[in-house]
């Protein structure tokens, strides 16, 4: 069953105008007069919007069509049929007991364009909202939000990156293979649906192996902290989390320097060397931060060892110098990342820091409790944007 012109338009989030000037230049082909267009046709329409917001002349791409260097057939391959919309944000509101404000709030974090029809949800988009306000039916309205947010925005990051790589490498070498326009535009489609279904599977799977880690982890630390209140266990000593910041000293000018080629040659070897790292002590970078990268640990000790580990090895591996500074404390864990005052005053540490230098708060050392490393004290230090001032250590081997 076809689309009429006004049907594509909504699907498309433009005018009816809109769709006519695309069948004047070629880019729409009307099939009949009952549903003259296909419901894949609205991705067409949207791909030649975001050609004239990057600053492309659509008539370019028709004449590249109408000469049959340009096709974008697999668009219908590669992308759903787009669904129509449905219930207003009101009416799935009402149904659950929830407010519209809040429906809009979880479509906007989850990063859903609904340009076409702002009153309404596509009928795709219902069936998930709907459960997931049922699902969550207890909890508060910024909770939800919370929950939207970080999905929106990794969900988003991991397909772009996908889909970055991809065509860098895979779909780049293709074009460079020799084949003519037919045999490329097939041989695109297949690694497309390959590449495509493959992603969905890692994602599935590694979102399984993330799950099974992480459910021991929280049922591990919630019955220790409810036998804790029930005064059946002590508390255990040392199981303040540690917070660090490397900081890598000239490496913005080294990659300015280098050019964007070879500076993201240099990102991608300091990722891996900073991944293995944390890694193999026990602990995960929360965040780069341009010169630098954020760590959580739920050790303290591993934070020491990873510190030591990375202001070593820094020079051999990404050619600059580093700096590590290392708290201890609570910690306030929202949205994929760590807040608080151990946080800060771990930031605080590392600016501290001398170049091929690991500093460490007294709650650090006080909580060391191995063998191999060295602390020499050489504070009270005043830090920047901390009230009192801090005992602070070097550590090294």
């Amino acid at each position: 069953m076809g689309l009429s012109e006004a049907e594509l338009a909504e699907r498309s989030g433009c005018s009816i105008e809109r769709v006519r000037e695309l069948v004047r230049f070629g880019i729409l082909v009307p099939r009949d007069e009952n549903g003259p267009f296909a419901a894949k046709d609205a991705h067409r329409v949207r791909l030649m919007h975001a050609f004239e917001g990057a600053g492309i002349d659509i008539e370019l791409i028709a004449r590249g069509i109408a000469s049959g260097k340009l096709s974008y057939e697999n668009l219908a391959l590669f992308l759903p049929e787009p669904a129509a919309f449905s219930k207003s944000y009101e009416d799935l509101a009402e149904e659950v007991g929830r407010s519209p404000t809040l429906v809009r709030r979880l479509i906007r974090e989850f990063g859903l364009p609904q340009a076409a029809a702002e009153d309404r949800l596509r009928e795709d988009d219902v069936p998930l909202v709907l459960e997931l306000l049922t699902v969550w039916a207890d909890a508060e309205d910024d909770e939800l939000t919370r929950l939207a947010r970080a999905y929106g925005q990794n969900i988003r990051r991991l397909v772009a990156s996908d889909l970055e790589i991809a065509s860098g490498s895979l779909f780049a070498r293709l074009r460079q293979s020799g084949l003519s326009d037919e045999e490329m535009r097939n041989a695109a489609g297949d690694l497309g649906l390959r590449v495509m279904s493959l992603g969905e599977r890692l994602m599935l799977w590694l979102r399984d192996r993330h799950l099974e880690h992480e459910i021991l982890a929280n049922t591990v630390q919630n019955t220790e902290e409810y036998l804790y209140e029930l005064g059946i266990a002590p508390e255990r000593e040392g199981r303040l989390p540690a917070i660090a910041f490397l900081d890598l000293t000239g490496y913005t000018a080294l990659t300015e320097e280098r050019g964007d080629e070879a500076g993201a040659d240099l990102a991608d070897r300091l990722a891996e060397f900073v991944n293995q790292a944390a890694q193999s002590h026990g602990g995960h970078p929360v965040k780069w931060l341009g010169d630098g990268v954020m760590f959580y640990f739920p050790d303290p000790a591993a934070a020491v060892s990873t510190g030591l580990e990375l202001v070593e090895e820094a020079p051999a591996v990404i050619d600059v110098r580093a700096r590590f500074g290392v708290n201890a404390g609570r910690v306030i864990f929202r949205d994929g990342d760590y807040f608080g005052r151990t946080v800060n005053v771990a930031s605080r540490i590392a600016d501290y820091a001398r170049p091929g230098e690991v500093l460490v708060s007294d709650d650090v050392k006080d909580l060391w409790k191995g063998d191999g490393v060295r602390f020499e004290p050489i504070g009270p230090v005043a830090l920047k944007g901390v009230r009192d001032e801090l005992k602070l250590y070097t550590a090294s081997r």
